[in-house]
């Protein structure tokens, strides 16, 4: 739970420094990627967020942020250890193709190393780019352990004024 409010927190956070999609979450592309990321996963819609940049999604759950052209990325959670199984891998491999269109073996094998290197990391995040992705970690064991991983759209420039701050 702990996790999921902080997602809910970085998510907010990024959108108030991005500029607003047009229409976010309601606009036709938003649209599309919800739909592509239900059928992949057999989520269902949830709500939206009261910025209107985000989707909710359940069973499973999942966050679809639409915050910009360039700024789109499903998220998932695992807060039940810092060691998700491999079928929430699976999904989680799933719903990033859903929205990049990269290769679910390569989605599910870079989500494990940037995973792992979170892990391994102090902060307890990690981040990696491969083409046409971005993938953002954060995974410990204190408390019970969680994961949360992030699967943007990779446009370097777009992210660039958000890394920089």
């Amino acid at each position: 739970m702990r996790l999921l409010v902080a997602m809910a927190l970085i998510v907010a956070a990024t959108a108030a420094r991005a500029a607003t999609f047009e229409g976010g979450a309601n606009s036709s592309e938003c649209k599309e990627l919800t739909a592509r990321l239900a059928e992949a996963t057999n989520a269902t819609f949830d709500h939206y967020s009261p910025s209107g940049n985000n989707v909710f999604l359940k069973n499973p759950d999942m966050v679809l942020s639409c915050m910009t052209h360039r700024l789109t990325g499903v998220s998932l959670t695992w807060d039940k250890s810092g060691f998700p199984p491999n079928e929430w891998f699976g999904l989680l491999a799933r719903a990033g193709n859903a929205v990049t269109r990269v290769d679910v073996k390569t989605l599910e094998a870079e989500s494990r190393k940037c995973h792992r290197a979170a892990l391994k990391d102090k902060s307890e995040l990690a981040d990696l780019d491969i083409p046409n992705a971005k993938i953002e970690c954060q995974a410990f064991i204190r408390d019970g352990g969680g994961v949360n991983i992030h699967i943007w759209m990779n446009d370097r420039e777009a992210r660039k004024g958000i890394e920089e701050r």
